[in-house]
C-alpha cells in the first residue's frame, strides 16, 4: 500500500503527555473549588462535601510491553485549622398581607384591564355595524335611481315625453353623407 491510505499511528509518548495535562487541569480545578489545602471540605450549599482519599494504583505483573508509567503518590499534609463553614443567610421574609395584596391587586388590575379592552373593541363594532348598514341602504338607493334613469331612457318614454312637449312625427328624413355632401331625403317610416 502507498503511503497516503496508511492510517496515522498514535504516539504513546503524545498520548501519556495529553493525560497528565488533563490530570493537572482537573487537579487545578479542583484546588480552585476546594481552596489552597489538598484536604480542605468543598461547601456545596450548606452540605460540607469532603474529597475522597487518592488511592495507589495496584502493580499488574503481566502487563503488556507498552512503556510503563510511575505513579507518585504525595504525602498529604495536615493542616492546623480548618475553615469554618459559613451559614446559610437567613430568608428575607416578606410581610404577607402585603404581598397576598399586590397579587389581588395585580389579578384586579388585569381584569379592569381586559374589561376596558373588550369594551373598546365591541364599540367599533358596533360601529362598524352601524357603516355596514349605511353601505347597504346608500346601495339600495343607488340601484333604485340607476332603476328609474333607464325607465326615464327607455324609447317608449321618449316618445311619450316629446308627445307631451308638442313634438311630431316629420314627413321625410334627411340623410348627409360624407365627405362628399350628397344629401338623400327618405319618407318617414315608423318602424
Amino acid at each position: 500500500m502507498s503511503d497516503q491510505y496508511r492510517r496515522a499511528q498514535a504516539d504513546p509518548e503524545e498520548i501519556i503527555k495529553a493525560a497528565r495535562r488533563r490530570a493537572r487541569a482537573a487537579s487545578s480545578r479542583r484546588r480552585s473549588l476546594v481552596g489552597d489545602a489538598a484536604d480542605a471540605p468543598a461547601f456545596d450549599g450548606n452540605l460540607a462535601v469532603q474529597p475522597a482519599p487518592v488511592e495507589t494504583p495496584v502493580e499488574v505483573p503481566d502487563a503488556p510491553a507498552a512503556p510503563q508509567r510511575e505513579t507518585v503518590v504525595i504525602p498529604r499534609t495536615e493542616t492546623a485549622e480548618r475553615p469554618a463553614a459559613k451559614p446559610a443567610p437567613e430568608p428575607v421574609e416578606v410581610p404577607r398581607p402585603a404581598f397576598v395584596g399586590g397579587i389581588v391587586g395585580l389579578v384586579v388590575a388585569g381584569i379592569v384591564g381586559l374589561l376596558l379592552l373588550n369594551t373598546v373593541i365591541n364599540e367599533d363594532a358596533y360601529h362598524l355595524q352601524e357603516l355596514r348598514t349605511q353601505a347597504n341602504e346608500l346601495d339600495q338607493s343607488e340601484q333604485a335611481l340607476a332603476d328609474e334613469l333607464t325607465n326615464l331612457n327607455s324609447p317608449n318614454n321618449l316618445e311619450a315625453e316629446a308627445s307631451r312637449f308638442g313634438m311630431v312625427h316629420p314627413d321625410k328624413v334627411t340623410f348627409l353623407y360624407l365627405p362628399g355632401g350628397e344629401t338623400v331625403e327618405m319618407p318617414w317610416n315608423e318602424d
